[in-house]
Formats: C-alpha cells, structure tokens, sequence
C-alpha cells in the first residue's frame, strides 16, 4: 500500500536507482504515478507492503519499504526491479536512451546540479585533483531511508573515491 514517502520509518528498506540522465519533468510525473499505482499493489506473499516511491533531483529513483509492517521476499523485491525495468522501457526513447541500472556513470553534485562522469573519468579527476575531497558524490549503496538521509550525499573524501585522492589531500 502506498504511504508518502516522508512517513516512512528511518529503518524502512531503501533502493537507490541512478540514471544515466535527468527525467523530464513528465517522466518524474509519470514515474511518481506508476510508483503509487506499484506499491498500491506491491505485496509479499499475499501481505500488503507499505511502501513509497520518490525522485530526488531528477536522476534519482528511490523505491522504499516499510519491512516492520511486512518484510520484502525475494519475488517481491524482483517484482520492484521489474517496476524500474517497465519505467527504463516506458522513458527510452530514440535519440534519448535512458537507464535506471547503469553503475559506470559517478554522480557528483557540482554547481548546483548534477553532473555525470565515467567512472574512469572520475577517477582520473579525482586524481588530478579537478575534483576536491569535499565535492558531494552519492552513495547509492544505503539500505536504509536513515542511511540515505544521512549518508547518500557524501564527500568525495568520505567515499570509495578516498583512494584515487592525492595523498596530502586524503589526510
């Protein structure tokens, strides 16, 4: 059952999906639409979920649950996947491709918006110090909406990133 998304518990369950370029603002609509109409119907074994969907800065899907009240099962997780899928299949278009499942694109916060590198060519920035150790990135791996609350927009010097970092900017 669909719930807003700011009433979902900080230990709700968490999906992060990047894309590989901004929506529109009618697939954000759109996706936000089909999200409702998904989680009103999302279930695991027969037991309803409370669930949520969101989009954070127009390259962020954000699909939640609250698992105190039911937890996900596997089919139910993959059904969730499949929703993405149908969102990627429904927003791709000829000249404007779109994917939810890229993990080569690195997401910075940059200028008041986001910017997208290859994950080589951040890593050679980072490098070459084009990118400092307190540009925002996003850790996409939380599991939890308190970890995405608090540990999704992170600087470069607190994530994987750390290693490529010129030594005396790492310290």
């Amino acid at each position: 059952m669909y719930i807003p998304f700011d009433e979902l518990p900080a230990t709700a369950r968490a999906w992060v999906y990047q894309t590989n370029r901004p929506l529109t603002e009618t697939e954000e609509s759109y996706a936000l639409e089909l999200g409702q109409q998904f989680t009103n119907q999302w279930a695991a074994h027969g037991n309803a979920l409370r669930a949520s969907v969101k989009v954070f800065h127009r390259h962020f899907l954000v699909v939640a649950v609250d698992e105190q009240f039911n937890a996900a099962s596997g089919c139910s997780i993959d059904s969730s996947v499949a929703f993405v899928r149908e969102l990627e299949q429904k927003f791709t278009s000829a000249g404007s491709p779109i994917s939810f499942f890229d993990r080569t694109q690195i997401a910075f916060w940059q200028n008041d918006d986001i910017q997208l590198l290859p994950m080589n060519q951040a890593k050679k920035r980072v490098k070459e110090e084009n990118i400092s150790p307190d540009t925002i990135t996003f850790n996409n791996s939380v599991t939890t909406l308190g970890a995405f609350e608090n540990q999704w927009k992170i600087p470069v010097k607190d994530s994987w990133l750390t290693r490529y970092l010129p030594q005396s900017a790492s310290v």
